[in-house]
């Protein structure tokens, strides 16, 4: 006998007490996780569309969340398969229904008292209605079409849950938004056809990469696609999902990526070869354990792991890479100040790549120190890695990571690797800069009294900063604003740009020396002093057109100009300090002036210096000379390279052929 509408009441309790149903749930349950729960339900119950409606009040407290679904709706004619059951459901856990207990519903008790839905199920309408204060009784009833909830009534089928009477507020849209993504929007990204909207804001897939690749097994083509989010997901753990030839999931299993801190993945793998785990007489249907002892499986899933582990790897590179920068950062490297500037770049990245490798071998060593621990063990890496004991660094780091012989010897051959391909960037880059020296004196040396094209010599000096000195190799290009206030200030220095008889060099005339022009560059950086404490350095350069003999009055503008600066607001903060330096061809024969402030000041050890600064004008001034400039260059560029190619030799003559050839070729790609 059929029960009308009218007199159709499903109302009961369920096959657990309401102790033991709260129970099953966390004390601290975050608030937008019951919702979740419901927008899971409506996605298992086959849903395409998943809409989420919030309102406030006034004072921002939560009045009502409704969530509503295009799904096929509840089977409310058989409530012990459903709403009656707790912790048991019909509704079996797989590679596209979240939830299998039957629990999840109920969740809403932790953040509002009463939770009504109402469903289309078949073209038969209902309404469900429960109480957080008495979870196990659950009052329901078949309703005519004319009842139904004006959201849901339109609709051909789904089910449409009002929760209100709220205990606790809701998150933020913003910060709601963000959490649905980290727990909905991995299922929104491998189902694009399905949508989840809030307040009529679509909820998209959390920030992530995709990298992908083919693979072919026996002939087999299979498309990968690894998905490396940019977070961890909420419960989605790292799986590897198989989809045939429409693309729908067919078959899920935990990927060899799980457990590993910071990476979060997922794995898609389509091929229609994988059509045979779906649809069909599951009699007839292949299973995934036939399918995994075949061939193709078997070559497919050893180069299927070749491919995520070098993924992997990429990610731990790259994880240390930003983990070197930031102890650089924090003071942990050596700043190798009193060296060349060509040799500590390569002692930096030479000490990179060793610290870089033991990272790679062993990514908690360095974590699990403190900065005191960190810092000393990176300065002796450095010590020793360029002594004549450095053949046992490996002896010291084979005792302390505990590595197997492989993994030893891959180690050490990769550190020499890197060591070869550092050492051969070194040296190009010092021959680059041997060309752009020579060509600075063959122009100081014959084209000096002819006039120079200003912008082409600007733009190579400003390129090449290195070139004043060790100091101002990384010096980058100041805003407009910052240099536009110190040309001005140098502009107002009284004749500076004024060249008089008594200025020129030999063979140079007035005429021509008016036709060059002097160059001004102005540089700030952000850097750290001895004491890890910040401060801008504001250098200055003015470098006198190649015409002119540098004298007295030439000193005597950059003391005026450094006072005047010390005036000025822009230039007199606590934490910025200044340097002047004056760069010409040559200083004149017939002064002292500049010669005797540079002797006065030879125990500082800092070449070019003529003035130290004072409390009262705290501006370091400098003298170069485009000779003494050159000269410098070659002499220890000259040691440097011989001996940079000596160590390259020893690195080659270690090296195998083949081995050579792989790693250029590498540092080609």
């Amino acid at each position: 006998m059929t029960s009308s509408p009218a007199t159709f009441d499903f109302s009961g309790s369920t096959t657990i007490t309401d102790e033991g149903i709260r129970n099953h749930f966390k004390r601290d349950l975050e608030p937008w996780q019951p919702i979740a729960e419901l927008i899971w339900n409506g996605f298992d119950a086959g849903a395409k569309s998943v809409r989420v409606i919030t309102r406030e009040n006034d004072m921002g407290g939560t009045i009502s969340v409704t969530v509503l679904d295009d799904g096929e709706g509840i089977d409310f004619t058989k409530p012990m398969d459903n709403f009656r059951r707790f912790n048991d459901s019909l509704k079996r856990r797989s590679h596209s229904t979240h939830g299998s207990k039957g629990r999840g519903r109920l969740a809403f008790h932790k953040i509002c008292a009463n939770a009504v839905w109402n469903t289309k199920f078949r073209g038969r309408n209902a309404i469900i209605g429960i109480q957080s204060s008495s979870l196990s009784t659950i009052s329901g009833r078949e309703i005519p079409e004319n009842e139904q909830n004006a959201l849901l009534s339109p609709m051909h089928q789904g089910t449409c849950v009002e929760l209100t009477n709220f205990i606790n507020i809701l998150p933020e849209q913003e910060k709601l938004i963000h959490q649905l993504q980290l727990e909905l929007g991995w299922h929104l990204a491998f189902n694009p056809e399905k949508s989840l909207t809030l307040n009529a804001t679509p909820i998209c897939p959390p920030s992530h990469v995709l990298t992908q690749s083919t693979i072919d097994a026996e002939g087999i083509e299979f498309s990968v696609e690894l998905i490396q989010w940019g977070e961890k997901l909420n419960s989605e753990k790292s799986y590897t999902y198989l989809r045939g030839s429409e693309g729908i999931p067919l078959h899920h299993m935990p990927s060899s990526l799980n457990q590993k801190p910071g990476y979060y993945t997922s794995l898609l793998v389509s091929s229609p070869w994988l059509d045979a785990l779906s649809g069909g007489d599951t009699q007839l249907r292949s299973t995934f354990n036939e399918l995994s002892a075949s061939k193709v499986w078997k070559e497919f899933s050893k180069k299927l792991s070749v491919f995520t582990q070098n993924h992997y790897q990429e990610f731990l590179a790259r994880l240390a890479d930003e983990q070197i920068e930031g102890f650089i950062e924090e003071g942990d490297f050596p700043d190798y100040k009193d060296i060349d500037p060509a040799y500590s770049s390569w002692r930096l990245g030479n000490t990179k790549r060793i610290v870089k490798g033991i990272i790679l071998a062993d990514p908690k060593l360095f974590k699990n120190g403190n900065k005191k621990q960190r810092k000393i063990i990176i300065r002796l890496l450095d010590k020793i890695s360029v002594s004549s004991e450095n053949s046992s660094l490996f002896e010291i780091l084979d005792s302390v990571l505990n590595l197997d012989a492989v993994a030893m010897e891959n180690f050490a051959t990769q550190i020499k690797r890197a060591k070869l391909q550092n050492i051969i960037q070194t040296i190009e880059s010092l021959q680059k800069r041997e060309h752009a020296i020579a060509r600075i004196a063959e122009i100081m040396r014959n084209h000096y009294r002819t006039t120079l094209e200003t912008p082409d010599l600007q733009g190579v000096i400003e390129s090449n900063t290195w070139l004043f000195g060790n100091q101002y190799e990384s010096i980058g290009a100041e805003e407009d604003t910052f240099t536009k206030i110190a040309q001005n200030l140098r502009d107002s220095v009284k004749d500076i740009d004024l060249v008089e008889k008594d200025d020129l060099d030999g063979g140079a005339t007035v005429d021509g020396a008016n036709r060059q022009v002097d160059l001004f560059l102005v540089r700030r950086q952000k850097q750290y002093d001895s004491n890890n404490q910040p401060y801008f350095r504001c250098v200055i350069i003015e470098i006198k057109r190649p015409s002119v003999s540098l004298n007295t009055k030439h000193l005597r503008q950059v003391d005026d100009y450094a006072t005047i600066l010390s005036r000025h607001p822009e230039f007199n903060g606590i934490r910025t300090k200044y340097e002047i330096v004056l760069v010409g061809r040559k200083i004149s024969e017939s002064n002292f002036d500049i010669q005797e402030r540079l002797n006065n000041l030879t125990d500082k050890n800092d070449p070019g210096l003529i003035g130290a600064g004072t409390p009262i004008n705290p501006i370091k001034k400098y003298v170069k000379t485009w000779q003494t400039i050159i000269e410098e260059f070659q002499i220890s560029h000259d040691f440097m390279l011989s001996t940079l190619k000596t160590q390259r030799d020893s690195l080659e003559i270690e090296s195998t052929k083949d081995e050579l050839l792989e790693a250029l070729t590498e540092d080609v790609e």
